[in-house]
């Protein structure tokens, strides 16, 4: 989406408000679908969702 800087975090903002529509993820799969367009797959974004969730994971660790 190449957002960066205020834009990236008000983007952010609004996925995580995506979240609270349902439980589970594919509300927020629905979303960035829809941002996304034609740019990419439901299939890619679950799978760049898990692949983001182990990093986050790791910082979270390396911070307590």
């Amino acid at each position: 989406m190449g957002k960066t800087g205020e834009a990236a975090a008000e983007y952010a903002k609004e996925v995580i408000k995506a979240d609270f529509e349902e439980a589970g993820h594919e509300d927020v799969v629905r979303k960035v679908l829809a941002d996304l367009g034609d740019a990419s797959s439901a299939d890619e974004i679950r799978a760049k969702m898990a692949e983001t969730l182990i990093e986050a994971k790791k910082q979270v660790m390396t911070e307590v």
